[in-house]
């Protein structure tokens, strides 16, 4: 009896493991969709902590004992916070704006609006006192004929509910407007702090400039030969290169969510430019010292003007780097990226999806540049291609123009 038991429990408690193993492989989809949630949840935290390592072993390769060089991509980290933040408080002042006008608009509505309930009453109020106080008795008094005096009282009670109408409306509409008006001054409120705040973000970007222009003098100084200053441009070089094959390979392990309705390759000939101006230097032309050649274009344009990423991607780096000042790499699927240099603000994080058209950052001379311009890149695999044969031709110099 106790051998058939134990058998019988034994043969319980596989059916038991069958059927959890059973559940387990009917549950493994939805784990695994689950998991795929979690991976998606997670992915732009991962791929910042990623690019925030590879920031970390870039600045661990770079040589500690050029302070001049720190201290500028500090400085000019600075002005960029400032300006990003004087760019939000702009339209943080021109929305206050816009509110205050439809407020304003408002309030005259409502007082020509309430001019013209209390005119109505007005006439109302003088035509019962013509009358006198008694106006229904002298109304019954004054009429012989039946019919025509249940027409009178019933035109009477119509202009005594019209005038209970016009005094209720009068009264909302002062308490609207009073309301409006409490409204209005809480706006004003906010713009005159907004508009402090702007003056201070100002002086602080004012002395920034100034610090800036010190750091320069100084790297001047620092670098006097063309052979230390060409030297200085191939190691920068150096590192942009081990910049971009870094994110290629962590970007290589993101989905390219949404990347491929639009392939950056069928792009060709059609990408505007990133900005409107000049085109300084062009791809493969000469640069000033030694036999290095431009991989990309110098745009000349004024500084703050708006940056547009030139197709939709993911953004793989935002970040200062020597030689480059601020610059952002757009990742586009398929081994495309474009680059954006010497930016006076970078607008976007690491991580963050942007449209085709929409505005990244601004043109600057962040870096150590004496003028304001874009450095602008478009790489395959790595390797640099000429920009003026993806974007839009133009017969002159002149690019970014509609």
């Amino acid at each position: 009896m106790s051998l058939s038991t134990g058998k019988g429990i034994d043969l319980i408690q596989r059916r038991v493991i069958f059927i959890l193993l059973f559940s387990l492989f009917l549950l493994q989809p939805v784990l695994a969709q689950g998991d795929q949630d979690e991976l998606r949840a997670t992915e732009l935290k991962q791929l910042q902590q990623r690019i925030h390592q590879l920031r970390k072993k870039l600045e661990s390769i770079q040589n500690k004992k050029v302070l001049v060089k720190n201290e500028l991509r500090q400085t000019e980290k600075s002005i960029s916070r400032i300006n990003r933040k004087l760019r939000r408080i702009r339209r943080q002042i021109r929305r206050q704006h816009q509110k205050l006008g439809t407020l304003y608009k408002e309030r005259s509505r409502l007082k020509a609006s309430l001019g013209k309930h209390r005119a109505m009453l007005g006439s109302q109020v003088r035509a019962s006192y013509v009358m006198g106080r008694q106006e229904q008795l002298k109304i019954v008094l004054n009429q012989g004929d039946p019919s025509t005096l249940a027409r009178a009282l019933v035109y009477f009670d119509y202009l005594n509910r019209s005038r209970t109408r016009q005094i209720k409306d009068v009264i909302q509409e002062l308490h609207r407007l009073q309301a409006v008006e409490t409204e209005i001054t809480e706006e004003k409120r906010v713009l005159e702090t907004l508009r402090s705040d702007q003056s201070v973000k100002k002086l602080a970007l004012v002395e920034k400039r100034k610090t800036r222009k010190r750091i320069l003098r100084a790297l001047k100084r620092e670098i006097k030969s063309k052979g230390r200053k060409l030297a200085q441009m191939l190691q920068n070089e150096q590192e942009l290169q081990r910049i971009l094959n870094a994110v290629g390979r962590v970007m290589a392990d993101i989905p390219d969510k949404g990347l491929q309705e639009k392939p950056f390759a069928s792009r060709r000939g059609q990408l505007n430019w990133p900005t409107a101006g000049r085109i300084k230097s062009r791809f493969g032309s000469r640069r000033t010292i030694g036999k290095l050649l431009w991989k990309g274009v110098v745009i000349q344009a004024g500084i703050g003007n708006d940056v547009h990423a030139v197709a939709r991607g993911r953004v793989a780096f935002a970040d200062w780097l020597r030689g480059y000042g601020l610059i952002m790499i757009i990742d586009h699927g398929d081994g495309y990226m474009s680059l954006y240099g010497h930016n006076q603000s970078l607008f976007k994080e690491i991580g963050e999806w942007v449209e085709e058209g929409e505005t990244i950052a601004s043109v600057g001379n962040s870096g150590g540049q004496s003028q304001s311009n874009l450095y602008f890149e478009l790489r395959f695999k790595g390797k640099p291609v000429n920009p003026a044969k993806w974007c839009k031709r133009t017969r002159s110099d002149i690019v970014g123009l509609k």
